[in-house]
């Protein structure tokens, strides 16, 4: 069992300012106190659970996605130093070795058509550049737009050199883009996806005359545009995409012959078909925000910080292995800083 290192260090901070030592018998039940007052004011802080909410998806994300060498929390415990300095929320190491800092900001504005932020004003951003030039990183932003469930990373030096205030548009945001840099891409693929249940027809009902029928699956079998998809890497990715992407499901689609059902299906396609031999399911980000959000949100509200990683999702894109493989099209967007 891991040792309560953070908890104790929580539980020591916790004692000096209250003036309580560890070995008090009132310090269990005060600290306990303490974390139940904390949580309940946190709760009534909507705001502030969106923005931890955004942190743990972008620190899954990236484990996830499975390109970098490493990702850990950098702002946590406290910091002295001579200068003002302030630790951004993540430290990635790249398999090259590149080292980063990275700051994430969540941005929700209701207007979808107008998508601008003032992200960093001087002083801000004066005391991430100090924490970055102290510990040898380069500072990034990753934004979450959250109105468009769209991730972006940036390097704020390419936009604004120096400690410049940093307003951003989103669209910008984009176009200067270096998510692909920690494993985002962008999917293509025939469509439509089907998933087809088959009735056992030793075990399923003949359709009552008030149409009920009792069913027993026998077999589930998902195909990529009339394809059957044998391979499970090819089944987690077309699974993925009809769960996770903006691709439409209408209701299910029943197969009888007479009074026997034999069949039920649920057929995948975006919401406009381009005739160009294969359709956008969006970025991998995209869709692992949408997953996020099924886990961690009820209407508008945060019901969990954390949702399980997903690194399966991606090992299955990576993976070149088997025979007969579905089609499919990957775009890695890279950032353009030139033509802004």
């Amino acid at each position: 069992m891991k040792k309560p290192f953070d908890l104790m260090r929580e539980v020591a901070r916790f004692g000096v300012s209250q003036g309580v030592s560890l070995n008090d018998p009132a310090m269990p039940a005060a600290f306990g106190l303490h974390v139940d007052n904390s949580m309940k004011k946190a709760m009534l802080e909507p705001t502030f659970l969106q923005g931890l909410r955004v942190e743990a998806m972008f620190e899954n994300l990236v484990t996830s996605l499975g390109e970098v060498m490493m990702i850990k929390p950098e702002d946590t415990g406290p910091l002295q130093s001579a200068v003002p300095m302030q630790a951004p929320d993540f430290r990635i190491v790249l398999k090259d070795g590149s080292n980063w800092l990275v700051e994430v900001k969540n941005v929700y504005v209701q207007n979808a058509l107008r998508q601008r932020r003032k992200l960093l004003n001087r002083d801000y951003r004066r005391s991430l550049n100090n924490y970055a030039q102290a510990t040898g990183g380069t500072l990034k932003l990753a934004i979450f737009w959250a109105r468009w469930s769209i991730w972006t990373l940036i390097d704020p030096e390419q936009l604004a050199p120096g400690d410049q205030n940093l307003t951003l548009d989103m669209m910008d945001a984009i176009k200067t883009n270096e998510m692909a840099l920690v494993g985002d891409q962008t999917l293509g693929l025939r469509a439509p996806l089907t998933l087809r249940l088959t009735m056992d027809p030793d075990r399923t009902s003949d359709i009552g005359e008030d149409g009920s029928v009792l069913v027993t699956i026998g077999k589930a079998k998902l195909f990529c545009d009339g394809m059957e998809l044998l391979h499970p890497h090819d089944q987690q990715i077309a699974w993925t995409v009809m769960n996770y992407s903006d691709w439409e499901i209408p209701d299910a689609r029943a197969t009888v012959d007479g009074k026997r059902l034999l069949a039920i299906e649920f057929e995948s396609n975006p919401p406009e078909l381009s005739y160009q031999g294969f359709e956008m399911a969006g970025s991998l980000s995209r869709m692992f925000a949408n997953y996020y959000a099924q886990r961690t949100m009820s209407g508008n509200a945060v019901i969990d910080i954390n949702a399980p990683i997903q690194t399966e999702w991606f090992t299955s894109l990576r993976s070149r292995e088997g025979l007969n493989r579905m089609p499919l099209w990957r775009f890695v967007m890279q950032p353009n800083y030139e033509e802004l």
